[in-house]
């Protein structure tokens, strides 16, 4: 069995869970590896652009 060593980008993976789920920020911050205030500012910094 191979172990894959690849990991995504926490914030490259927020932004898609953002984005395409209706998951809350806190659920999207344990599943990601954040602090829920980081997931909160990458939320309102994606409504600005």
């Amino acid at each position: 069995m191979t172990i894959n060593t690849q990991r995504r980008d926490p914030v490259e993976y927020t932004n898609i869970l953002l984005k395409e789920t209706k998951f809350s920020c806190r659920e999207i911050a344990e599943l990601c590896g954040l602090d829920i205030y980081e997931v909160t500012a990458i939320k309102l910094k994606s409504r600005i652009s």
